[in-house]
Formats: C-alpha cells, sequence, structure tokens
C-alpha cells in the first residue's frame, strides 16, 4: 500500500466535477476524503498478483464506501441535530406566550402558533386561510390595511419593525386589544411577500392605561373643581415647581421653569415668611403633615388668603435633604365668609344678651341642649339652666307647637305661660335642623306688648259697654216713655170712652162698638206690657220670663220653659244682662211664632259660671242660615246684633224640614257687665 499515489493525486476529473463551487464545500469534501484515505489505510488490501488497474479501482472504491460511511454518519448526526432544533423550534414558537402567524400580500393566515389561536378564539385548522382583517373591530379596518401596506412596502433586509394597537373582536364577542409588531419576509420557493406578526395581549395593559388617564383626569378634575393647585419644593436646590393654577393663585404669571422659594417667599405678609421657611427646617427623619394659612397682601385692598397643605417628606434619592408636596387653594372667600360669620355671631350673641330673646336648641326626644339669651330673665332663669330638661315637660302649654317641630316641620306662633299669677308671652319661630337632627326655636319676650294690647282691648271693651249701655238706658227710657204714653194717655182715653158709651141706650151697634173697644184696650196694654217689661225690673228675669212663656197662646205653640241658676242670690245678674236676655228671649219667641211654623218649643235659660247661656230649640220648618249676617235691626240681625255688643257668641243650626236650634252665651265675667 505504500506504493499507492496519494489520495489527491488519485482525484480525477470525475471528482473534481464533484467539487462545489463553494470554496467552503470543496474543502469540507477534501478534509472528508483525507479522513478516508487515513481509515482506508487500516483496511485490507487485494492480493499483490492483483493487476495495478485493479488495485487503484478497488483502493478508490474503498475509499468511497469510506466516505459514505462517512456521510452517513454525519447525516445521522445532523438528522439528530435537526430533530434537536426542530423541538426547541416548536417550543419557542408553538408554545410561545406571545402569538405569531404569518400573512401573505392579502392578509390571510398562512401560518400561526398556538397561541395567536388562542388569542383568536379558534382551532388552527379553522384559521389557516382566513384573512386577519375579519378579526379586526371594523372602525379599525382601515387602520389595519394601511399597517400591512407599510409593512410589505419595507425591503425585507431592512430590521426596521412596525407596530400598531388594535381591537380584535373574538367570535364570542369578546374584544381584545392587541398591539400587532411586523416585519417583511419572503417566501423561500416562490419569493412572494409575506407579512410575519407578533401579537401581544395588552388588554390589561391597555385597561390600566386608560384606568390610570381616568383617574389621573378625576384628579385634576376634583383638583380644578377644589381650584387647588399642585407645588412641590426641594430643600436642597430650594427650588419651587408650581403647576398653572398654583402659581395663579400665587399672583404669579405661569412659567415652566421651577422658581426659587424666595421668590414666593417675598409675596407673602412679613409676618407669614418665616412660616414657610421654617417647613426646609423641619426633622426630615420622617413625613410631618403641614397645613398652613398665608397672606398675600394687596396694594389698596385687604389682604388675601392661601392654604398650604401637605406633606413634608423624608431625604431620598430623589431629594437627598427632603422636599414638600402639597396643594395650594385661594381661601380668600373663605376667610370674608369666617369673618362675615363670625361678625353675624357676635350680633347674635350681643342681641341675645341685651335684647328680650332666647334661643333653644333641643333634640329629636325634646331634651334641651342649649337655652340662653336675655328673654329667660323674665321667667328668672340663667343661661342654660334647663339645658338636659324635657321641653314638654317645662313648657307643657306650646307642646303640640315642639310636636309639629320635632316632625320637621317650621312653627311660627305665640306661646304663654304663667309665671306668678300673670300669663307670659313669647312669639315663637323655629325649624328642624336635619344636618344635627336638633329642634330650633327664637323666641321674642312680648308681655308687654300684649299686656298693652289686652288694656287696649279691654279699654274698647268697656268703652263699648259704656256705649252699649248708654243706647240700651236710650232705648228703654224711650221706650218707657212710648208706654207710659199710650198707657196714660191712649190707654185712659179709650178707658173713658168704653164709661161713657155705657150711659148710652143699648143696642147691638153699641155691643160691637163696645168689644172692639175692649180689643183696643187689651192691645194698648200688650204694646205697652212689651215696651217696658214692669214685671222684670219689679221681680226680675225669672218671673218676666214666666210671663212671657205665659203670654204664648198654647193654641199656636206648645212652650217647655226650663230657667236653671237664675235664682242664685249671691251672683245677681246685671241689669244691662237681663235686659238683654230678655230682649233676646222675646225676639226668639216671636221669630218662632212668626217663621218657624213649629209645634213644639224648648227654650232653656241657664245661669253658668262666667256665662248665661240661651237655648231654644224647635220642631218647625228650618232654614239655610246666611253665611254672612244679613243687616238691619229686627229679627235674628238684631239678636246677633245684641249679642256681639255684649262679647257673646250665636250659634245657629238649621236646615229645612228639620227644625232650628239656636244657642246663645253671655259673658258674665269682667267690666264689660257691670
Amino acid at each position: 500500500m505504500s506504493n499507492l499515489p496519494p489520495y489527491p493525486a488519485d482525484s480525477g476529473a470525475d471528482y473534481d466535477a464533484l467539487e462545489p463551487a463553494s470554496s467552503a464545500a470543496g474543502e469540507a469534501l477534501r478534509e472528508l476524503r483525507a479522513r478516508a484515505e487515513r481509515r482506508r489505510l487500516v483496511t485490507q488490501s487485494p492480493p499483490p498478483e492483483t493487476p495495478a488497474e485493479m488495485q487503484r479501482l478497488v483502493q478508490e472504491l474503498q475509499v468511497h464506501q469510506i466516505e459514505l460511511e462517512m456521510q452517513y454518519e454525519e447525516l445521522l448526526l445532523a438528522q439528530t441535530e435537526a430533530e434537536a432544533s426542530r423541538a426547541q423550534y416548536l417550543d419557542l414558537y408553538e408554545f410561545a406566550p406571545v402569538g405569531y402567524c404569518t400573512l401573505d400580500a392579502a392578509g390571510t393566515l398562512r401560518q400561526l402558533n398556538l397561541r395567536t389561536a388562542q388569542l383568536l378564539g379558534l382551532v388552527r385548522q379553522q384559521l389557516q386561510g382566513r384573512r386577519l382583517a375579519l378579526f379586526v373591530e371594523p372602525r379599525q379596518r382601515p387602520e389595519f390595511a394601511d399597517f400591512l401596506a407599510r409593512v410589505l412596502a419595507t425591503d425585507p433586509a431592512d430590521a426596521a419593525r412596525h407596530a400598531v394597537t388594535l381591537t380584535l373582536v373574538r367570535p364570542d364577542g369578546q374584544p381584545l386589544e392587541l398591539r400587532l409588531e411586523a416585519s417583511s419576509a419572503h417566501h423561500a420557493l416562490t419569493d412572494q411577500p409575506l407579512v410575519r406578526l407578533a401579537l401581544l395581549d395588552v388588554t390589561e395593559q391597555q385597561r390600566a392605561t386608560r384606568a390610570l388617564a381616568e383617574s389621573e383626569q378625576r384628579l385634576r378634575q376634583a383638583l380644578d373643581a377644589a381650584a387647588m393647585g399642585v407645588v412641590s419644593w426641594d430643600f436642597a436646590t430650594d427650588q419651587w415647581q408650581a403647576d398653572v393654577r398654583a402659581q395663579a393663585i400665587w399672583g404669579l404669571p405661569y412659567a415652566a421653569a421651577p422658581r426659587p422659594a424666595d421668590t414666593l417667599a417675598a409675596l407673602l405678609h412679613p409676618a407669614d415668611r418665616p412660616r414657610l421657611r421654617q417647613l426646609a427646617e423641619l426633622p426630615t427623619a420622617r413625613t410631618a403633615d403641614v397645613d398652613l394659612e398665608l397672606r398675600l397682601p394687596q396694594a389698596g385692598a385687604p389682604d388675601r388668603h392661601l392654604s398650604l397643605t401637605g406633606h413634608v417628606l423624608a431625604p431620598g434619592p430623589a431629594h437627598p435633604q427632603g422636599c414638600l408636596l402639597g396643594l395650594v387653594r385661594d381661601r380668600t372667600q373663605h376667610h370674608r365668609t369666617q369673618q362675615e360669620l363670625s361678625y353675624k355671631t357676635q350680633m347674635l350673641e350681643r342681641i341675645l344678651s341685651h335684647l328680650p330673646v332666647l334661643l333653644g336648641r333641643f333634640d329629636t326626644q325634646g331634651r334641651y341642649r342649649e337655652l340662653v339669651g336675655a328673654g329667660l330673665r323674665r321667667l328668672h332663669l340663667a343661661d342654660n339652666e334647663l339645658v338636659g330638661q324635657s321641653v314638654f315637660e317645662c313648657f307643657p302649654t306650646i307642646s303640640e307647637h315642639n310636636r309639629r317641630l320635632l316632625t320637621g316641620e317650621s312653627v311660627d306662633f305665640v306661646g304663654t305661660t304663667e309665671l306668678d299669677g300673670e300669663q307670659v308671652y313669647y312669639h315663637c319661630y323655629g325649624f328642624f335642623d336635619t344636618e344635627r337632627n336638633e329642634a330650633v326655636v327664637f323666641a321674642l319676650d312680648i308681655t308687654e306688648p300684649e299686656q298693652q294690647r289686652a288694656e287696649t282691648t279691654r279699654l274698647q271693651l268697656r268703652q263699648q259697654q259704656l256705649v252699649l249701655s248708654a243706647i240700651l238706658t236710650t232705648q228703654e227710657e224711650e221706650r218707657r216713655r212710648i208706654a207710659e204714653a199710650l198707657h196714660n194717655g191712649v190707654g185712659q182715653l179709650l178707658y173713658a170712652t168704653r164709661l161713657h158709651l155705657t150711659q148710652l141706650p143699648d143696642s147691638e151697634a153699641l155691643r160691637a162698638g163696645q168689644q172692639l173697644l175692649q180689643e183696643a184696650i187689651r192691645a194698648t196694654r200688650n204694646i205697652s206690657f212689651e215696651l217696658t217689661p214692669r214685671i222684670l225690673e219689679d221681680f226680675g228675669l225669672p218671673t218676666a220670663l214666666r210671663e212671657l212663656a205665659d203670654r204664648v197662646p198654647v193654641s199656636l205653640l206648645r212652650l217647655s220653659l226650663q230657667l236653671e241658676g237664675l235664682a242664685d242670690e249671691d251672683a245677681p245678674l246685671p241689669p244691662p244682662v237681663q235686659m238683654a236676655a230678655y230682649r233676646i228671649v222675646q225676639e226668639l219667641l216671636n221669630n218662632v211664632m212668626k217663621h218657624a211654623q213649629a209645634r213644639q218649643v224648648r227654650l232653656l235659660v241657664a245661669q253658668q259660671p262666667g256665662q248665661l247661656r240661651i237655648r231654644i230649640l224647635d220642631d218647625g220648618v228650618g232654614f239655610v242660615p246666611a253665611p254672612v249676617p244679613a243687616s238691619g235691626g229686627i229679627g235674628l240681625a238684631g239678636i246677633r246684633n245684641r249679642v256681639e255688643l255684649l262679647g257673646g257668641t250665636l250659634l245657629i243650626t238649621s236646615a229645612p224640614a228639620q227644625g232650628t236650634t239656636i244657642e246663645i252665651e253671655l259673658p258674665l265675667q269682667g267690666e264689660l257687665v257691670r
């Protein structure tokens, strides 16, 4: 074998023809042949007597055989490596947490991994061959088409990647927000343009982003609604950063760049500058709260007020000496409102202290929480002396008003209570405060005005009584004069005429004339009696009423008279009341006989404590009482006038065919009847 030429010298045109054009591939084949030559040397050679040409061919075949065996070994090794690479590819591509897919120029899905199928909500076999645009939300399909066009127009050699965020709708209707990252490529065999896509589910990220944006927007809206601005102060650099509103509140034009803290401190009231500067000197081992009210002087105008609230933060990497984070708010109007409220509170305190006014507050159980004011002095009470006690027990006369007040109803009334035998009056106004769940009452002592009003009323009534007494006296005097004229004048003439006729010869005409004359004398006597009931003056009201009842013809009316308490000698009726009662009963009986068409009448006249009661009941035709009293001086109108002049009351109850009841009450107390 040592006589054989080396393997490269034996290489002929056939081997050279097998050399690949690539120098790297040729070098690999020469290395493979050299290895085969070395392995052939250890193999068995043909017998020496074998012709040289035959030996050369055997050697060549042996070398080729060894090469094939070595190539087979390498193919097996490459296949193993390819299987390992394929398994790794499957792990990286098929089971990746990101969706991968390949689209053709029309946007049709040609290849996709399992994650893409999961995102689109269908199995892979149902997705291959379908256009991805069908899953895109309809309003975003034009944007997706533009995206594909941009990717396809990119040179595959360009490493640039294109990205877009779109909303895809799964077949079950569930929307997904996906971020699509794409690059262009070409098919290895057909050289057709392709688009390789990576699909990342950013639904939760987008939701979180929107939630954060909405939260920031709400925060900004809240700050705008509260008219607040955000500020920060870095103690290390002594720089003050503020937003637009905070700078406007401070009275500065907006500037994006930070300002020195001294610039803002110089705008403050001199007494407030140290308070601001002290914030930078606070212990910074931990967070400290800040709540300051600062003043901004204004030329020729009251100071403006602003509040600074926030925290002084401990030192950190961003702020080695700590910093202030806070909110600024214009409190000028609030401060002025507080001053106005304080002023009004002082005014209220002065009113309660110097005027006859009181202020009371009590809970839903009626227990006093506060009762103050100079108006308590008339009741001999000190401020808050009744706190904890029940308003219903302390002032029972106004309990009904207080109960209405506790139901949420506002009240306005004049309340009264008795103190040392005298009435004390308060004009009260109250409302229920739902926020504090308590009733509030203001009361003004009007005792003196009420006493003056009562005295005025008493004097007016006294004057009215005097006028009434004069009217009644004059009326009765006139009736007495007329009655005496009838009795002494007309009556005597009629009686003398009757005596003269008795001396004439008897005849039918004479007897008829005497009869008529007798009726005239009787009528004159009745008129005289009705004008002036002497029996009332001589024997009193009970006898006069019985006489009046006896004069009612039984054939016309059955009268039942009941008298109660009129014979009480310890409390005799005043003469004006006796005369008024007699005249009222007389007019009532006349009305019944003229208009009621009644068969039975019950008349009650009773003297009760403090009043005289007259009640008449008939079974006549009845009538509809007029809502407005008729004018005039006769009938019911005359009765009503007489009752009103005496300060009494009149009540008529009647209806057609149901009879009539009239009740009259005349007062017997006070100077009205004296």
